[in-house]
């Protein structure tokens, strides 16, 4: 299980835009996030063409199919959706992991019973303004 943002393990923060433009303060090699909307198509086509490591929130199986046929790296899912989420992308041998978001240490064991890629906590996820 992969772990980001966990007080114990090192890891590389995700930094999440709203914006092309928002790129430009993220440090190099970074992995960016943001939410999987149609409004988003545009930054997600930018990331693609640019070779820039990716996470998308999504919600259901399908925006999870999509999210991989673009080419996310990283999914990140409520557990709530988590279940079915890595359901799917275990069945379709996804190359994206399905990451779930937690606040604490204590929602951890959840995600390590639905067999979840791995867990990114709040943390982990700097907020970018453009």
């Amino acid at each position: 299980m992969l772990l980001f943002g966990h007080p114990y393990v090192p890891s590389q923060p995700f930094y999440h835009i709203d914006s092309i433009e928002a790129l430009r303060h993220t440090p190099a090699n970074s992995v960016v996030t943001l939410y999987f909307t149609a409004e988003n198509l545009d930054i997600i086509e930018h990331l693609r063409q640019n070779n820039i490591r990716f996470a998308l929130h999504v919600e259901t199986a399908v925006d999870a199919v999509i999210g991989e046929n673009l080419g996310a790296d990283y999914l990140i899912v409520l557990p709530k959706y988590g279940s079915e989420i890595q359901k799917v992308a275990e069945h379709y041998l996804f190359d994206a992991k399905v990451l779930g978001y937690i606040d604490t240490t204590k929602n951890l064991n959840d995600l390590i019973e639905m067999c979840i890629d791995g867990a990114i906590f709040s943390d982990a996820i700097i907020k970018i303004n453009s």
